[in-house]
């Protein structure tokens, strides 16, 4: 089936897979393009290229935002076109080079993907380290360092149309994921909120133009880490054990329970870690040896 790809603003088209609920990006304009994490399937890749073609564009960018498996799998299928990262992706693929693979051949068979050559992780041919311009026909657009779910995520800033591409963050759908470090998601969210929103693109559920949906996403947010921060600090000040502290955690509100309450153990855990507490990194948080 072909895919869906949807306009939300004049320049800018969004594909969302079948799978994960993943957002893959194209702002077009004076016949040049620019992509935004193609992926998942082979299919709604060639897709997205296929809308580019007939549309008489010519891909000079694709953006990655950051290295997870599920934001890498496009640029195998759009050999030359100029690709670029947060600097901090060569270290995150360096560093987690196995588990990529793993999750990405995992997914591939419960997918039921048939991969004809091995997957080759990306390597950026250009990238930048607090923010950079990147020209794309007439538009420009401001890609800024956003750091917390990992280390080197960006967020790509039209400032004409007032659209942000948020990467994983500010998502209807998931909670924060805080698989990087709490003191810089918490700077993250705390730089976006003065910025002028007027159309979202998270990496994972609902776009929206929803002025009054985008201010809840950032203020649920932001109380979300801002909670998660006091109670496991005063955890930590009590005395209480990690599994503890993960119990004492449970209650906390945040959206989609029953899909989120496993990555929220995982916050907490992590946090516990980062703010001072004493488990063993291997058997707790989103860094544990799976």
């Amino acid at each position: 089936m072909p895919s869906t790809i949807t306009q939300l603003t004049p320049h800018l088209w969004i594909v969302q897979s079948r799978s994960l609920k993943l957002n893959s990006g194209l702002f077009l304009s004076r016949e040049a393009a620019g992509l935004i994490d193609p992926g998942l399937y082979p299919e709604e890749i060639d897709d997205l290229a296929r809308f580019v073609t007939e549309r008489g564009a010519r891909p000079e960018w694709l953006v990655l935002t950051h290295s997870h498996w599920d934001h890498v799998l496009g640029p195998e299928r759009f050999p030359g076109v100029k690709t670029i990262a947060h600097v901090n992706y060569l270290a995150e693929v360096e560093h987690y080079d196995d588990e990529i693979r793993r999750e990405i051949t995992r997914w591939e068979q419960q997918a039921g993907v048939k991969r004809g050559t091995p997957f080759v992780i990306p390597r950026p041919d250009e990238t930048f380290e607090t923010e950079t311009t990147i020209a794309v026909g007439a538009l420009m657009l401001r890609l800024t360092h956003v750091p917390g779910h990992a280390a080197d995520q960006l967020a790509i800033y039209h400032a004409e149309s007032r659209t942000l591409w948020a990467s994983d963050i500010l998502s209807d759908q998931e909670i924060p994921f805080v698989s990087d470090n709490l003191a810089a998601y918490e700077r993250t969210l705390a730089m976006l909120a003065g910025w002028d929103i007027r159309a979202l693109v998270p990496g994972h559920g609902s776009a929206t133009t929803d002025r009054a949906e985008i201010q809840k996403r950032l203020d649920e947010d932001r109380a979300y880490l801002s909670e998660l921060r006091a109670r496991v600090k005063r955890a930590i000040q009590q005395g209480k054990s990690v599994e503890e502290t993960v119990t004492a955690c449970v209650d906390m509100e945040y959206r989609q329970r029953a899909d989120n309450e496993f990555p929220h153990k995982l916050n907490v855990e992590s946090a516990y870690l980062e703010l001072g507490g004493v488990a063993d990194p291997r058997k707790v948080g989103y860094k544990q040896d799976w």
